[in-house]
């Protein structure tokens, strides 16, 4: 039971008062800065109601209404927010003179200091940090900014929109102003503010109608070298998303800003784009290949909020997923249209499955549309994201991709402007796929549960072979296991499936078709060419929908997919199955050595058939199941046993397949390319092979490996440390202290040594996590550089989790340190103690301890909620 309000979906009311133009001045001082808002305030309805404008840790200066000084007893000021008794009830002029001190603020929310650098952080609820306003999306507002400030502490200067005007103070030569105007309504969530010493990047992208957009990209000096892979990333989500949406970015100039101390990974502000500086500052030598893709994705992400979430946004906060999950959606197709659909795909379904599901199964489940919340920030959640975008792909498949399209363009016309809900959308596309919703071939109030209920459902699915009429007849059941309801829910499930003959292999004999399960049980029949015996049914193709299935296909059945599925998805997630079938089995002292056989044999003929045609998909057949997936296959969780387990199945296969592992990872090391993308798979494999080797105990890989940490390429650098990371070996101790000396000056890869640090086995135990929290280059006050230590400390398997529950302890002690500077990101850490029911005996208690003793502290409103939810 929470012990703190909740704000509740069905509360809503819409907020009496339109605010359609807002003119902030800031004077940005030594120590505080002085923000007047001038707004215009027009009543919704006749009846005058009080003026509520949220507001915290702000010094009220002054208040006045139509030029008018407003007496003490005309308003009321809390430490929440600010209330104006009897506003006039037509429309009049507000203006507030207030005072805030961002150069305290560690939160990282509002505005605050970072390396010197004002920034700010207005999502979900950070504007009232700054001044008071009502701070909700569904205020939406034309905004003029002028900054001023001494010119040399803060010579650049940024805010929303175009710049209408610079220079220099008429009265004071040492400080100057900046005007921006941003032509566009938007919710104050959405406002950014930049001043700082920042050196600029340009560069230009001209639309297909023909404009000339300014590329503006702001970063500390010496980073500039670090920006082209992020200006070329921009480029292409442009140029794509007016390609595939038809969508024209429609400002004069597009600014990024790379900030060190920053919470969430980027920050979709418009026509400002705030980004954590990992998910900018990059290239071959400094990212990985999979990092250099994910600046991509990211940068695309938050370019294409500038229509789906900035020109469009969401009525209130529940609707969150409105603009993620389809931004999250628009985002992955932009990234499998630039590389590999079947490869994303894979991507994208594996850390569904390791976190996502994760969290439909904890205390912290929750739906897409969740119906309440105490602190918005804990719902940016995987949930909400990937989730969400499943969602999305799942009404794309259903009604067809040109009518999704249709319906797309249907709802950004509708709503340009505006703010808006889930069921606009739903009905959007609805409406431009069937005109009416009595049209629409599947039940759309069926489709809306997967928005409404939390879980993950599970469909059970059972075959019977007719040979008599070579009819497969296939059973479906629908379930899910949520904490909302314990009625039978019945959900809309599109399945994609395929049929293979066991004689004919790998062309299919049966064209990929959609079934749609919308009951709770429901049959198929699948009439074939004449087979002899059963065919092999292939299901949940492309990932259709984002459920578990139990089926009752053999295990050969698996390893024919394995060998032989022509789509990417099923193959991988064939060999995912056995995978996690044979760790099982070991975990139960149950290792069947002819199913291990057949899946060596497996392994070496796909090498034989994609080391050169696919590497990076052979290697992503080769990698192991997720640790949170191998987690899930059990009632009682014994982590370190789990841990011990996969390692010992990765050496079996390892030394099964040693030769050829170590005859492909020479041809591989001696031809490796050095620039993304070129060469990605190659050394995607390489890396993976090199995990095998090492674990198999073959010398010159380790050696091999230790030399290659200052190869020119960091994804061979990173995976060599990889490799290298589960043995608690002089190599391994040589290759970090190689990669530190290389990279000690340069912040954001540091943080990769960091966590590598904290999450290798090692003898010192506790005293060596204490040492990094201590290390001379370790800031506290950077989220990338508390995620890197306590996150890679909370992977440290057998550390974290040891048995006298001292990690859990420590964990906790420092989320508490944590939670009195950043609670955004102590509330989001806290959730590795989610599963703590599910452990066993010895790590249930020495959990549960920790949580208690989290609990006691005197922790934030953020962190409060996680923990309560996780104790229930």
């Amino acid at each position: 039971m929470l012990t703190q309000k909740s704000i509740k979906l069905s509360d809503y009311v819409e907020y009496p008062y339109l605010i359609p133009r807002i003119d902030l001045n800031f004077d940005i001082r030594t120590d505080c800065v002085v923000v007047q808002s001038r707004m215009i305030i027009k009543p919704k309805h006749k009846e005058s109601t009080k003026l509520i404008l949220n507001g915290s840790q702000i010094e009220l200066l002054s208040i006045s209404i139509n030029a008018r000084e407003l007496k003490s007893e005309e308003y009321l000021v809390t430490d929440k927010c600010l209330i104006i008794k009897s506003p006039p009830g037509a429309e009049f002029e507000l203006k507030i003179r207030s005072q805030i001190d961002p150069f305290r603020n560690t939160s990282l929310e509002g505005l605050y200091i970072s390396s010197g650098m004002l920034t700010t952080q207005c999502e979900a609820e950070g504007f009232r940090r700054i001044c008071y306003h009502p701070d909700r999306p569904d205020v939406l507002s034309k905004y003029t900014v002028r900054l001023e400030a001494d010119s040399s502490l803060y010579p650049i200067l940024l805010s929303n929109g175009n710049k209408k005007y610079s220079g220099k103070l008429k009265n004071n030569i040492h400080r100057h102003q900046v005007i921006w105007e941003d032509p566009f309504p938007k919710p104050s969530y959405l406002f950014a503010l930049v001043a700082g010493k920042l050196n600029l990047v340009s560069d230009k992208y001209i639309t297909n109608t023909g404009r000339l957009i300014d590329v503006h990209i702001y970063v500390e000096s010496g980073d500039e070298k670090y920006t082209k892979h992020a200006i070329n990333s921009l480029k292409k989500a442009m140029k794509w998303d007016e390609d595939t949406y038809g969508l024209e970015y429609d400002l004069d100039e597009y600014k990024i800003v790379a900030v060190r101390h920053f919470n969430m990974g980027a920050m979709e502000n418009k026509g400002l784009n705030i980004f954590n500086s990992k998910l900018v500052l990059a290239d071959s030598k400094t990212a990985t290949d999979d990092e250099l893709e994910r600046i991509e994705s990211v940068i695309a992400h938050e370019y294409f909020h500038n229509w789906t979430g900035n020109r469009i946004t969401c009525r209130d906060w529940f609707q969150l997923s409105l603009k993620e999950g389809l931004t999250v959606f628009r985002d992955q197709s932009f990234t499998s249209d630039l590389h590999s659909t079947g490869l994303k795909r894979i991507e994208d379904v594996s850390f569904l499955r390791n976190f996502q599901f994760a969290e439909d199964k904890g205390p912290t489940s929750h739906a897409v549309k969740p119906k309440e919340y105490v602190a918005i920030d804990n719902f940016y959640t995987t949930t909400i994201y990937e989730k969400g975008a499943e969602l999305i792909r799942m009404l794309e498949l259903l009604i067809g991709r040109e009518m999704f399209f249709r319906g797309i363009d249907i709802y950004i016309k509708t709503f340009d402007g505006t703010a808006a809900t889930t069921e606009d959308f739903i009905n959007s596309l609805i409406k431009g796929a069937y005109i009416e919703e009595s049209n629409c071939p599947f039940d759309v109030s069926k489709f809306l549960n997967w928005y409404y209920k939390s879980g993950t459902p599970k469909v059970y699915v059972n075959q019977s072979w007719d040979s008599k009429n070579s009819i497969l007849n296939v059973s479906f059941k629908q379930k899910i296991e949520s904490d909302q309801t314990s009625e039978n829910i019945e959900m809309i499930i599109p399945i994609l499936y395929s049929c293979y003959s066991r004689e004919k292999g790998a062309i299919p004999i049966l064209e990929e078709n959609l079934f749609v399960l919308d009951k709770n049980n429901k049959n198929l029949k699948i009439k074939l060419p004449f087979e002899k015996k059963a065919p092999v049914l292939s299901i949940f193709r492309r990932f259709s929908s984002p459920v578990l299935w139990e089926s009752d296909l053999s295990i050969d059945d698996y390893l024919f997919l394995f060998l032989n599925d022509n789509d990417y998805f099923s193959r991988w997630d064939s060999g995912q199955f056995l995978m996690r079938e044979m760790i099982k089995n070991r975990l139960f002292n149950k290792a069947n050595s002819s199913l291990e056989d057949k899946f060596i044999f497996a392994i070496k003929q796909s090498m034989k058939s994609l080391e050169i045609k696919d590497p990076f998909f052979l290697a992503t057949l080769l990698e192991n199941p997720g640790f949170a997936e191998l987690e899930s296959l059990f009632e009682k969780v014994d982590p370190i046993n789990i841990y011990r387990k996969s390692l010992d199945f990765k050496v079996l296969i390892g030394k099964g397949i040693l030769q050829e592992f170590r005859t492909l990872a020479y041809k591989l090391f001696v031809n490796i390319d050095h620039e993304w993308p070129e060469g990605k798979g190659q050394r995607k494999l390489l890396g993976t092979i090199w995990s095998y080797l090492t674990l198999a105990g073959d010398n010159n890989v380790k050696k091999n490996c230790v030399e290659s940490i200052n190869h020119p390429s960091m994804t061979i650098s990173k995976a060599a440390l990889g490799a290298l990371k589960p043995l608690d070996s002089v190599e391994t101790n040589e290759a970090s202290n190689l990669f530190y000396n290389l990279w000690n000056d340069n912040a954001v890869v540091l943080d990769s040594w960091f966590a590598y640090e904290a999450s290798r086995p090692n003898k010192q135990g506790i005293d060596v996590i204490e040492k990094l929290l201590s290390h001379p280059k370790f800031d506290w006050k950077a989220p990338n550089a508390i995620r890197a230590v306590l996150g890679g400390f909370s992977k440290n398997i057998e550390l974290f989790h040891s048995l006298d529950g001292q990690g859990y302890l420590f964990f906790a002690e420092k989320l508490i340190d944590l939670d009195k500077i950043n609670p955004i990101t102590a509330s989001r850490m806290v959730k590795i103690f989610s599963k703590w029911k599910t452990y066993v005996d010895e790590n249930k208690e020495g959990m549960y301890k920790s949580i208690l003793k989290i609990n006691r502290a005197n922790i934030s409103p953020n962190t409060r909620e996680v923990v309560e939810l996780i104790l229930k």
